[in-house]
């Protein structure tokens, strides 16, 4: 059995020794428990009813038994199954709709062209990546300008939550990130039900008044799972989108020349550099997996980024190619009842942004160093300086 260390900083999922344990076998040995390295394994687990969130079993596995992060992990949306689940879910997608997201399309294209300004030569993280998402999210939200500073600083060191296992300063950062974030939506709450807006807090507290189906305590960790879902996972996905256009220059440029392929563009960057390079999930019985027996309560992490570069699912898919049409779906949003509800969001705002960047700019190329987030969890450059020689148009 192959073992992977992957909560060693220096970890890949895309190294030469992960691929050669993928080819041997659906799954190889972790720190953290099995590690399932192909699609179709992936895929099926994802879906199996057997595995869920993990509850408050991962944060105790991590040293962490109380408030504020236990106390907004536990309840949290993906914790819960069946009829609960429902019901916390069908509040959010009432008001969180397509249309909800179309709407914000001009709105991401007008902020792409204000941010494009200011990027080249710069940290590409710190000027683009993380103001987008940001602006989009406190425009769905109803956040002032004046507070997405200290927005910006929480909703990034949230998404810290799966790379527990890091160590270091990680708990204590998500610790301040969740009772920041918790204190503010709770005066957000209040200033929506006294004075609605046009906005998805609005329209969120609007119906949390009229059903009663869901409790204050519950809407409060809905909107900050959404936060944490929308803006972290975004801002990383761009910053990979980034590195891989440097790697790929020819690709960029044929994206200029053929801005149909935005969309496609966007699906084949999250496949090859997917900002949830991996996830877990935890076996809620005892059972038999593909001749792999799985003890209840044992963590199963899934290598999305190997997975996604599988080929038995993706023919090719060790070359990345915007015209590629691939057929498997992709792994970092999840599947089945709990496929992630922020998916079509993150999807619009790189769909919309790529095109103009790729008009304004010549193809992106790393102009210093770059330090990663841990291979575990939500990954991404910390910061990506980038110059861009062929100018702004």
């Amino acid at each position: 059995m192959t073992f992977l260390n992957v909560v060693d900083p220096a970890f890949d999922f895309t190294a030469p020794e992960v691929f050669a344990a993928q080819a041997a076998g659906w799954y190889a040995d972790c720190p953290l428990g099995p590690l399932v390295l192909r699609h179709a394994e992936t895929y099926e687990l994802l879906r199996d009813r057997r595995l869920d969130h993990g509850g408050d079993s991962y944060l105790r596995g991590n040293g962490i038994t109380a408030e504020p992060i236990h106390d907004w992990w536990v309840p949290m949306i993906v914790n819960h199954d069946g009829a609960d689940h429902r019901r916390l879910r069908t509040l959010v997608s009432r008001s969180f709709t397509p249309r909800t997201v179309d709407a914000l399309r001009p709105f991401v294209r007008a902020t792409t062209e204000r941010l494009a300004d200011e990027i080249d030569g710069a940290d590409f993280v710190a000027t683009f990546a993380d103001r987008l998402p940001l602006a989009v999210l406190s425009e769905l939200l109803g956040v002032p300008e004046a507070d997405h500073e200290l927005f910006s600083a929480w909703a990034g060191d949230i998404g810290l939550i799966f790379a527990l296992a890091a160590g270091g300063d990680t708990a204590a950062r998500v610790e301040r990130a969740v009772a920041g974030l918790d204190a503010y939506v709770e005066g957000l709450i209040d200033e929506k039900a006294k004075r609605p807006a046009d906005d998805l807090v609005s329209a969120m507290v609007a119906a949390w008044q009229v059903d009663d189906t869901v409790t204050r305590a519950e809407l409060r960790n809905l909107l900050v799972t959404l936060v944490f879902g929308a803006h972290d996972n975004t801002r990383h996905q761009l910053s990979n989108m980034m590195v891989t256009f440097a790697e790929h220059p020819g690709q960029w440029l044929l994206l200029r020349d053929r801005p149909e392929l935005a969309a496609r563009a966007v699906t084949e960057s999250m496949r090859w550099r997917p900002s949830a390079a991996s996830v877990f999930r935890r076996a809620a019985e005892s059972f038999e997996f593909r001749g792999l027996p799985i003890a209840a309560g044992t963590f199963v992490t899934m290598a999305v980024q190997t997975a996604q570069r599988d080929p038995r699912a993706f023919p090719g898919g060790h070359v990345f190619d915007i015209t590629a049409v691939r057929d498997s779906p992709l792994l970092q949003f999840g599947a089945g009842p709990h496929y992630c509800l922020g998916a079509a969001l993150a999807q619009t705002e790189l769909a919309e942004a790529l095109p103009i960047l790729t008009r304004r700019f010549g193809p992106p190329v790393i102009a210093g160093k770059v330090t990663w987030r841990p291979a575990i969890g939500t990954h991404g450059p910390n910061e990506l300086p980038l110059r861009f020689p062929g100018g702004s148009r």
